[in-house]
């Protein structure tokens, strides 16, 4: 066990908006020998992520800004330590982690964590599906994944990177799904998710969605063939606003290459669009937003992590942060927050999930 002077030491490193949190506890945190992760949900602990240190426990009262310089920051620190998993925020049933690996990992599954990805730096193949077996994954699907490319893994499905070019680098946001039957939605709906095969998108053009593995053979159906490996992804559309998103969180794997964004981005700006939805699931979804003017949001029961893609804008919590791309924003539900000041424009990745689970 760690005493409580290095616990309060992880705790209080990171990059809060609102008490100072300077850089250098950061580094006093890494510096440490490292905090294991709790035991539980949020998809922490298993052997293959070796040791977790953990700089920051989620907040209720503010938002934490994790500018790209800091992220830097955090992987050359990662790198000294020989540390695969730094865990910026730990919500207990939810956390925002990096992930760096330098060569294939031991195969994984969360029982009952979503993860979502963005790739930071490097490149591998990522592996999904099939079957676990001693740390290895037998008949799932691979593809090669890049700086930029966004990846949604379901709770429940098997996946591990390999081939990995010098390294991988990837923004982890984690949430767990045994949210209550009966708890009210905050961040989506499960509109056209019941009676839809697999969360399939009836009627949409280029056909059903993935999002599960009925929506795959839907897909499959239609053409005659399964799809190869680097077509599993969604089938994008020159982006716009939707009335529907372009797929349903199911049991499948969800792929958004770096192309796919910046395609959806410029047909955002085109029709001035402020929000695409890529993926819908009922309490948590997975957006990409757009914002040319001030706006002012809160969310009663609905955490948002932000990833800034493109351009520029005054994120505003009650303190004021200027932000570029590459940033990261970790907002707590029923907090207001925003932008007093865009220029031009913004593009952001928009991460959510509710947080009411049950009180333990």
């Amino acid at each position: 066990m760690r005493n409580m002077a290095v616990w309060a030491a992880l705790i209080v490193g990171g990059g809060s908006i609102g008490p100072p949190s300077p850089l250098a506890l950061a580094g006093q945190a890494l510096a440490q020998d490292g905090a294991q992760a709790p035991a539980g949900g949020g998809g922490r602990g298993p052997a293959a992520e070796g040791r977790t240190v953990i700089l920051e426990q989620a907040p209720k009262d503010h938002s934490i800004a994790i500018p790209k310089d800091k992220l830097a920051q955090y992987l050359k620190d990662m790198d000294a330590k020989k540390l695969q998993t730094l865990r910026m925020i730990e919500g207990g049933k939810y956390n925002v982690n990096i992930r760096r690996i330098t060569a294939a990992e031991t195969g994984l599954v969360h029982p009952i964590t979503a993860d979502l990805w963005v790739v930071l730096e490097g490149g591998g193949t990522l592996t999904t599906g099939g079957v676990l077996e001693k740390g290895k994954i037998l008949g799932g699907q691979s593809r090669p994944i890049k700086v930029g490319d966004v990846v949604y893994i379901p709770s429940g499905l098997p996946h591990g990177v390999s081939g990995v070019d010098k390294n991988i680098t990837w923004l982890n946001v984690r949430w767990d799904t045994d949210w209550p039957p009966d708890s009210p939605m905050g961040a989506g709906t499960l509109n056209g998710l019941l009676g839809r095969a697999g969360g399939a998108r009836a009627g949409a053009p280029g056909g059903a969605r993935e999002g599960a593995v009925e929506a795959r053979a839907a897909r499959a159906g239609a053409t005659g063939d399964a799809a190869p490996p680097a077509a599993r992804g969604p089938v994008l559309p020159p982006g716009s606003q939707q009335t529907l998103p372009y797929s349903y969180g199911g049991s499948g794997e969800l792929f958004f290459a770096k192309e796919q964004l910046d395609q959806i981005m410029a047909g955002m700006r085109l029709k001035k669009s402020t929000n695409t939805r890529l993926i819908e699931g009922g309490r948590y979804n997975v957006n990409l937003r757009w914002n040319g003017t001030p706006t002012v949001e809160l969310h009663g029961q609905t955490i948002d992590t932000w990833v800034v893609l493109a351009g520029g804008a005054t994120v505003n919590t009650g303190v004021s942060v200027v932000t570029k791309p590459g940033d990261v924003f970790f907002h707590p539900s029923a907090f207001y927050h925003g932008f007093s000041q865009v220029s031009p424009d913004i593009f952001w990745l928009n991460i959510r999930w509710d947080d009411n689970y049950a009180k333990n």
